[in-house]
């Protein structure tokens, strides 16, 4: 017999109930951005799939592409946060702890890959969060190294692996934070790389 450890703990039972939400509102503005295309979607129609009103909507996200693309309004947690302070070791592989804790790289990326191929205008959204990833990212890095080079070095090398993952073949089942960490020493590697001489070819 399994038991829940949530049981009779309101606080726990009401995070698990707007996880639930969260998730929900994501799936039906995915799933009709999908069919219709964000244009032919409303919050109104999100709202009425998932059975919410428009305020509770809001409390979730700030925007209809904001839930299709699943982006969090504080990018990393209170709890990743926490552990990235207190993480001891090398740098490279705790920032990439952090960062898997709070990107979804997994049976969904297609679908999102997908749908913003179809509909370039989401493209602007994930940019914009993007930066807002920087931003905390960078205040939490630099609270971590002994100088704002070296800061600026790990953030640029490691938003450059978020992005070449992103766009990398499926199939890897590893965890995020190995796949990204695998990521970063694939492109320090190209560092080493030495150029074929063109009468070779």
């Amino acid at each position: 017999m399994t038991i829940d450890q949530d049981a009779g703990r309101p606080d726990g039972l009401r995070e698990r109930k707007k996880r639930h939400r969260r998730q929900a509102l994501h799936e039906a503005a995915l799933r009709l951005i999908e069919s219709r295309g964000l244009d032919g979607t409303t919050v109104e129609q999100i709202c009425e799939e998932v059975g919410v009103s428009p305020r509770t909507f809001f409390n979730y996200f700030p925007s209809k592409t904001a839930a299709a693309l699943n982006l969090p309004e504080r990018v990393f947690s209170a709890e990743a946060a926490e552990r990235f302070r207190s993480a001891r070791g090398d740098l490279m592989p705790a920032i990439c702890e952090l960062i898997a804790s709070s990107i979804d790289t997994g049976m969904e990326r297609r679908r999102l890959k997908a749908l913003i191929a179809a509909q370039p205008e989401l493209l602007s959204a994930m940019t914009q969060w993007m930066g807002t990833l920087k931003e905390e990212f960078t205040g939490l890095v630099r609270d971590r190294v002994d100088s704002d080079e070296t800061a600026e070095a790990a953030i640029m090398l490691a938003l450059a692996s978020v992005r070449a993952l992103v766009h990398a073949p499926g199939g890897d089942d590893r965890p995020d934070a190995e796949r990204l960490l695998a990521t970063m020493d694939r492109l320090i590697a190209v560092r080493h790389v030495t150029m074929t001489d063109p009468a070779d070819g």
